[in-house]
């Protein structure tokens, strides 16, 4: 075989993974994609990133150069995993330093950290935490959180560091369940920066202290960034008479619309779904509307053919951002009549003031079950339900990468 055909399979490898991390991104919070399809594109983007290994230094160029040229998240995500596996000083320098001036490709790097094998990177990430540089700690505390690692006794001391990293070390110890931190995350309710009380309530929430750091989390609630983190506590933790006040609440509100259209779900009340079929027929609600009704009564609009095409006259190119969120690019459009006369037929199997996922009342067995085999949005909510259920137990991260097939050799 020529060198250029070796080289042009070196290249496509480095390619196809960047490509795939990409897909990767995006899978993880779709609302069609299950932890089966997940293991597929991770076993096809650990096939191209073996490829760039097995080519040993000229698969490191090829990566360097890409990410070189390009800086783009896929790229930096390829370079960052042969840079870490490499426990070379110099190509983790030379990666860090570019992608922390962005946060797309910090971004990547953490999720390069999360997908190296442990034993690889333990210390990496204890050297992270001990760096002098802010940044540096921060990528630290993400390695720990998208690995549920927990730092010990370092977690502590870095509650009291700078505010991104304070409120990253807030979020990481709810995430790891360490509720003999909790009077330190309960002070942090009280700090100066707004991300760190976000985060120090949100932390508090799981560890079960609830009161102080509910009304918080309420101020924040949004269905977009941390603000959308927030509410799928503050329903899930709120007693549920009370949330489900709160949100009819902001009815005749229209700026509070899609908050009640996703809320609805995660309280998982039919006394919402009226409310729900007359917004599916608002463009700007009803994908998002269906997807609760799915939730709520596990019935699949797609799959029992209860969907429609796009309305032509939705003007998706001159939308405002805050009509359509990406959240709702891949759902499907809802057949109101088809799904109005389904509620008909089975609203008798739902009583309202219960709360439901799936279909199914909520319980231990039904969570367990959706998170082993439901959607990988499903399966959020299912832990976020557990974690609320056991504060000391560690948030199950439902994307993480599966490395049980994964050990050092040699």
């Amino acid at each position: 075989m020529s060198r250029r055909v070796i080289e042009h399979i070196v290249e496509q490898h480095a390619e196809d993974a960047a490509f795939l991390w990409l897909q990767r991104d995006r899978a993880v919070d779709a609302p069609d994609q299950y932890l089966k399809n997940l293991s597929r594109l991770d076993d096809r983007l650990e096939a191209h990133i073996d490829g760039l290994r097995v080519a040993g230094e000229w698969g490191w160029q090829v990566a360097e150069k890409a990410f070189d040229q390009y800086q783009e998240p896929g790229e930096t995500f390829v370079a960052a995993v042969l840079a870490f596996e490499s426990l070379s000083e110099n190509r983790i320098g030379y990666v860090l330093n570019l992608a922390e001036a962005s946060p797309d490709l910090f971004r990547a790097s953490v999720s390069a950290l999360g997908w190296v094998e442990p034993y690889r990177i333990q210390e990496w990430v204890r050297s992270l935490l001990e760096d002098p540089r802010p940044i540096r700690r921060l990528l630290g505390l993400a390695a720990c959180s998208v690995r549920r690692i927990d730092p010990a006794r370092r977690l502590s001391e870095l509650l009291n560091d700078s505010p991104a990293v304070r409120a990253r070390a807030l979020r990481l110890a709810g995430e790891v369940g360490r509720v003999d931190l909790l009077s330190d995350i309960k002070a942090a309710l009280n700090d100066p920066h707004e991300t760190c009380r976000f985060w120090a309530a949100w932390s508090c929430v799981l560890l079960g202290d609830r009161h102080e750091a509910l009304e918080i989390l309420r101020r924040h609630a949004s269905v977009d960034g941390i603000g959308w983190k927030g509410v799928q506590l503050l329903l899930r933790a709120t007693d549920h008479q009370s949330a489900v006040q709160w949100l009819l609440s902001l009815r005749g509100d229209r700026s509070k619309e899609r908050l009640i259209a996703a809320g609805s779900g995660i309280l998982g009340d039919p006394i919402f779904v009226p409310w729900l079929t007359t917004r599916m027929r608002d463009p700007k609600l009803a994908r998002l509307a269906g997807e609760s009704f799915e939730t709520i009564t596990g019935m699949s609009i797609e799959r029992e053919g209860m969907h429609i095409k796009a309305p032509a006259d939705v003007d998706f190119e001159n939308a405002s951002p805050a009509d359509y969120f990406a959240r709702d690019q891949d759902l499907v459009w809802p057949d109101v009549r088809k799904i109005r006369e389904w509620w008909r037929r089975n609203q008798t199997d739902f009583g309202q003031g219960k709360r439901y996922l799936q279909g199914k009342p909520l319980a231990a067995a039904s969570l367990a079950e959706i998170f082993a085999n439901g959607t990988l949005r499903q399966r959020r909510c299912a832990a976020l339900e557990l974690a609320l259920s056991a504060p000391d137990a560690p948030l199950a991260n439902s994307s993480a990468r599966s490395l049980k097939r994964l050990a050092p050799t040699g």
